[in-house]
């Protein structure tokens, strides 16, 4: 979600990754690593939860240990000798060794990222298992709630872009924590053998993590033909079958949608720190107060809890079975799971629903442009996800989306996204391939909408700038109206005419810095003219829209 919910699929990996080239190691292309296959072996001691808060954030002054193996099997697809590999690996986490057979691997940390580089070269088409063993004590491994994810939890290869399409791979996780512990992770529980757990995620993924706690208890629904596991510690179920509904009713919306829900399988814990939620495959961590009904405000409401657990539940469909990758990948997974969860509430919970959490994303974005100025989508990677370019990800992420429905119209655009996930399944795919894929459904070329609003930033601010009406000899009224652009971006804007029998849409397309005229005949009088009635684009200002027609 947006940060009125803050459920980042992305957050729990990305932050702290540092891009940019790795000290003394050669720059590696997106296609010319790949992982096929990970197997972890992680052992956690969790320890009492101990914080403090410092400036009004909080800050852990308690920390459990991770103890873990991770055989990774490394593919070199590249077409000429590979000298480095980059891994995100968190800062708290020591790498006792790194070996690989036949090589000789040394290693380079920046921050959270590891650079391995071998002698000799890895040959095109090389198959090399990298075997890593580390320790330390990564957030968060709390007898209260235990949340690790992938770069803590084991090692993932990340491209020059900051991306993890790469480790689109089969994921076998057997963990072992102290008796007592209800931790649940990412896939199908294969085995409990004492205190130990083992995982495996059925299908490629891109990452993994587990969640739980002492005392969470395993509270098991069967919704939508699909089997869940909700992790909740006492006094945490209040609001537990009206969130198992949601969930429910999300797969099977995305089931007719896109495709049947891919896993077997779907667990929800409940747990603090998240602030919203955050989706792995079939995997999602919501935020406790969910559960309880004690959110802030009027965030409680139907509406914005069930985009809260349809945006996670999306992110089984993205990133987790089509891996964005290059310029533009969080957009491709965080815009894509903000958007398509406020179709669930349009379907589900009716169109009043869809205005109210659709305006909840304008506001957002007014809040963004109004203080500073973000990135645009295509150039936000884990360098510049905070502050504006964090918000801006979800609210005018989705918000292009909802335009791009707007210009290629209901039927072309859920046609569109369907053959996209159809044919991006277990596949990582471009902004261009999504592009492409609406192209074809469209049958429209869309060089402009991307450009603009993917690879630019661009902001609209559309005024009437003058209207005139007046009487034809027969009846009817003939009325022109200048729509005026002060701001940036060119589209096709629907002006709205409203008579007292209703309102007659009309386009005009308007430049940037620039004017367009349109005359329209209608068969009563003119009394108000509308910028954009239906609330499709995105503008600065859509508080000046409505101007009366004299």
């Amino acid at each position: 979600m947006n940060t009125r919910t803050i459920g980042l699929a992305l957050l729990a990996c990305g932050l702290a990754v540092a891009i940019g080239p790795a000290p003394g190691a050669a720059q590696f292309s997106l296609e010319e690593l790949a992982i096929r296959a990970f197997d972890i072996t992680a052992e956690l001691t969790p320890v009492p939860l101990k914080y403090e808060y410092t400036s009004g954030d909080i800050q852990f002054t308690s920390h459990g240990v991770l103890r873990g193996t991770t055989v990774a099997q490394l593919e070199v697809t590249a077409v000429s000798p590979v000298t480095t590999a980059r891994f995100e690996f968190d800062r708290d986490v020591k790498l006792s060794s790194v070996a690989a057979p036949g090589y000789q691997v040394t290693t380079s940390r920046l921050r959270d990222t590891l650079t391995l580089s071998f002698t000799p070269a890895l040959p095109p088409g090389g198959k090399v298992p990298l075997t890593f063993a580390y320790e330390g004590g990564p957030d968060y491994i709390y007898n209260e709630f235990v949340q690790v994810a992938e770069g803590s939890l084991y090692p993932v290869l990340i491209s020059p872009f900051g991306d993890f399409s790469a480790n689109l791979a089969r994921v076998v996780l057997k963990i072992t924590t102290p008796g007592g512990y209800n931790i649940a992770g990412t896939g199908k529980l294969v085995s409990r053998d004492g205190n130990t757990s083992t995982w495996d995620s059925e299908v490629p993924v891109p990452w993994v993590a587990v969640a739980g706690g002492q005392k969470h208890t395993v509270r098991d629904r069967t919704v939508a033909g699909v089997q869940m596991q909700f992790y909740v510690p006492p006094g945490e179920d209040r609001n537990l079958d009206k969130l198992a509904d949601f969930a429910g009713r999300s797969v099977d919306y995305y089931s007719k949608l896109l495709y049947p829900f891919p896993y077997s399988q779907l667990r929800i814990v409940s747990l603090l720190i998240v602030g919203g939620g955050i989706g792995y495959p079939a995997f999602l961590m919501i935020d406790d107060r969910a559960f309880r009904n004690t959110l802030p405000g009027d965030l409680n409401r139907d509406s914005h809890l069930f985009q809260l657990i349809a945006h996670e539940i999306l992110h089984s469909y993205v990133p987790s079975q089509t891996v964005p990758k290059g310029n533009g990948f969080i957009w491709l997974s965080e815009g894509f799971a903000e958007y398509l969860s406020l179709m669930a509430v349009e379907a589900l919970l009716g169109p009043e629903a869809f205005k109210r959490e659709l305006q909840e994303e304008r506001n957002l974005y007014a809040s963004v442009v109004a203080i500073t100025t973000e990135p645009p989508l295509g150039a936000i990677t884990f360098t510049n996800y905070h502050g504006g370019a964090r918000r801006s990800i979800y609210a005018k992420g989705s918000l292009v989306l909802h335009m791009l429905r707007g210009e290629v119209g209901d039927e072309a655009f859920r046609k569109g996204l369907a053959a996209y996930f159809a044919a991006y399944r277990g596949k990582a795919a471009r902004v261009s391939d999504f592009q492409e894929v609406m192209e074809q459904a469209s049958g429209q070329t869309l060089d402009w909408f991307f450009s603009e609003w993917i690879q630019d930033r661009v902001l609209p601010d559309y005024t009437i700038a003058n209207t005139s009406s007046s009487p034809n000899a027969d009846g009817t009224f003939q009325t022109t109206v200048t729509v005026r652009n002060r701001g940036t971006g060119s589209m096709p804007v629907e002006i709205g005419f409203r008579t007292d029998d209703g309102v007659q849409i009309e386009k005009v397309v308007v430049s940037s810095r620039g004017e367009g005229t349109l005359t329209v005949t209608t068969p009563k009088a003119v009394t108000q003219v509308e910028i954009d009635p239906h609330k499709w684009l995105i503008k600065k200002d859509d508080k000046n829209d409505v101007v009366p027609v004299k």
